[in-house]
């Protein structure tokens, strides 16, 4: 292991942890997704403190994180004697599999210039409001205060439950219409391109590092893997997902995901490497994923 690689990953986490709140539950949901799912998706309650010990994360904070998890139906726990092994319910599994087409999957896909529009109901105050949220946290964007709509193509393909009262169609655009107005109109791209930026920023230090083949341990290698999916998976769930004729010139999103798909590959052995040594509730290593992680983004 090399200092360089401890002191940018150090840094890494010196900035999660200036957050004004840090979402422990969040960060364990993101753990879970991308490391423990495709490796039988059970984890030793032991295994996931000692990667929270890396991150300087209380022992009493992922006990909180872990009970309300659990009580929200996101988790499941199987106690063995005095050892508690976790998994991801089996709601929560299909919601990081739809979110994993955003995440992983290549930037860029075909479209068919279908978008999908949903009317909100006559609902108002909070209600609106909370729907609101939920919509541009789905990657739509408004067209008005109760007018939503994003590209239908195969980075979109989790759609949200439709509420009482609500109308959700597919249409095309008139072809004197000017999509890339509509977009800028529609979106707040300054502000989702600032996230990308700061993602940009934050991480090409390591990147930088690794770059020159240094190496870090396995448990540092799975904490910098696991802070570097937390930060993109926030900004690529909230991705309307552009196909290209739609997405800006010099878009912040594909330098952030190239950047995120090479650390990530760079990570991956010796990340792995620590998943290895992790234990399930029958006593045997944690199975080998069914494909190779290192490939996952394909870029």
């Amino acid at each position: 292991m090399s200092d360089s690689a401890t002191k940018e990953l150090e840094a890494l986490i010196d900035d999660f942890h200036s957050q004004e709140r840090i979402r422990v539950w969040s960060l364990v949901i993101t753990i879970f997704g991308d490391a423990v799912i495709p490796r039988g998706g059970e984890l030793w309650l032991g295994s996931l403190q000692a990667l929270m010990d890396r991150l300087r994360i209380e022992p009493s904070a992922l006990r909180a994180a872990m009970s309300r998890l659990t009580a929200d139906g996101w988790l499941t726990r199987l106690r063995l004697g005095r050892k508690s092994f976790y998994r991801l319910a089996e709601a929560g599994e299909a919601e990081f599999a739809e979110a994993a087409l955003k995440i992983y999957a290549p930037r860029r896909s075909e479209w068919s210039g279908e978008w999908t529009i949903i009317v909100l109901s006559g609902r108002a105050g909070e209600e609106r409001e909370t729907r609101r949220r939920e919509l541009r946290a789905d990657g739509f964007g408004a067209l008005g205060p109760t007018v939503f709509l994003r590209p239908d193509n195969i980075g979109n393909t989790c759609m949200p439950d439709t509420l009482p009262g609500e109308m959700i169609f597919h249409s095309r655009l008139d072809s004197k219409s000017d999509a890339t107005k509509l977009i800028s109109q529609t979106w707040q791209l300054s502000e989702v391109e600032k996230h990308y930026s700061k993602l940009i920023a934050t991480f090409s230090p390591l990147e930088r590092t690794l770059g020159k083949g240094v190496d870090l341990d396995p448990l540092s290698a799975m904490a910098a893997r696991s802070l570097l999916i937390h930060h993109f998976r926030r900004m690529a769930l909230r991705d309307p997902v552009f196909p290209a004729e739609l997405t800006p010139k010099n878009w912040q999103g594909d330098e952030a995901r190239k950047l995120v798909s090479t650390i990530y590959r760079r990570l991956a052995a010796p990340s792995e490497c620590w998943l290895d040594g992790c234990l399930n509730s029958s006593g045997h290593p944690i199975a080998a994923p069914g494909f190779d992680i290192a490939k996952r983004f394909g870029i």
